[in-house]
């Protein structure tokens, strides 16, 4: 079995070129470059013009959890180019790293200490406490395996895969995501890259910055979305509507129905979709605001902000707990922005 714990060592360079070699394209300006202790970016070496393409991963070398593990016991595997995967694992964080980055190995009593700032027996706090039972469960090469595909792979063809090189690009806010076809993965430019500016994207759609922080471990600046989970409501159906309750969008339970996806409101507007389903059945958007502030409320009330407050302003250490308790005050603080724009539309 490879060592999962000691550290990585890779010359960054030559991993792109031998990429490059292989199949795989990565523009002749970019270059990766260390942005933070055991964080690298991708980032331009020249000026690159809008709409050029930056890199391409065929599909062929994409990384299943299947055989990163076998690659890891040492297990017999297919893949293109095993010297291509020695050089990915070389790239990627070890073991060591995640015991003092990842919230979801401290121990049991700051985990507790998390869970607190929720009210009890809230949907998030259940989500949480679940997420970390999970968690506690699985032995060191498991928990190695969940955390890096946690925090670096991306979804394809409803599968989720490890994308070398192209999960060095790092996380903004509002920036152009992966784009996918049946050849592989691709990033183009929409704004023209100047010489040593950072290559960003934007992850696939994250609920709220609390999920978001316990998957990535790391706040990100800007975020703007809130989102109501799924099945979070109960609303009763209106008797002469009954025929235009959309069974794939809808719970329908007893005559009530609720959300069978989360609702989220990016940059805090309502989304399309949810707006035609809700206007088929109340097409007033009057009452349609009032009943979305009753159901934010609930949302930002699982929080216990006072207790949330009270931490941040005893505790300005960056540490994982003070980080996640900066999640549930900026959550919060969204949440009522949200309430505000629609007491006022």
């Amino acid at each position: 079995m490879l060592n999962i714990s000691e550290e990585r060592n890779i010359n960054f360079e030559k991993f792109l070129h031998y990429a490059q070699n292989i199949g795989i394209y990565v523009n002749k300006h970019l270059c990766i470059k260390e942005v933070s202790k055991g964080n690298n970016g991708i980032f331009s070496n020249n000026d690159i013009h809008k709409n050029e393409l930056l890199i391409k991963l065929p599909k062929s070398f994409l990384i299943p959890k299947s055989i990163f593990t076998n690659y890891i016991i040492e297990q017999e595997i297919e893949y293109p180019d095993m010297k291509f995967l020695d050089n990915y694992f070389s790239s990627i964080p070890s073991y060591e790293y995640f015991k003092k980055n990842s919230i979801y190995l401290l121990d049991q009593e700051k985990k507790n200490k998390i869970l607190n700032f929720f009210v009890e027996l809230s949907p998030s706090r259940r989500k949480i406490d679940k997420l970390f039972s999970s968690f506690d469960k699985l032995n060191d090469l498991e928990k190695y395996i969940s955390l890096i595909f946690k925090t670096r792979a991306f979804n394809f063809e409803n599968n989720q895969y490890l994308c070398p090189i192209i999960d060095l690009v790092n996380y903004k806010y509002q920036t152009p995501k992966v784009l996918y076809n049946k050849e592989g993965m691709h990033f183009k430019n929409n704004t023209t890259l100047t010489k040593y500016e950072q290559f960003y994207h934007g992850y696939e759609n994250q609920s709220n910055i609390i999920f978001f922080f316990l998957n990535y471990n790391f706040l990100p600046n800007n975020f703007n979305r809130v989102s109501i989970p799924s099945n979070f409501f109960s609303l009763n159906i209106p008797q002469n509507k009954k025929d235009l309750v959309d069974e794939h969008y809808w719970i329908i339970s007893n005559g009530k129905l609720s959300n069978k996806k989360r609702i989220v409101f990016d940059n805090l507007t309502i989304p399309v979709d949810f707006k035609l389903e809700i206007n088929k059945l109340i097409p007033n958007s009057s009452i349609v605001n009032k009943i979305l502030i009753s159901i934010l409320e609930m949302l930002k009330n699982e929080i216990k902000y006072q207790d949330v407050i009270k931490f941040l302003n005893k505790d300005s250490d960056q540490n994982h707990i003070h980080n996640f308790v900066k999640s549930l005050e900026i959550n919060y603080l969204n949440i009522q922005a949200l309430i505000d724009n629609l007491s006022k539309s």
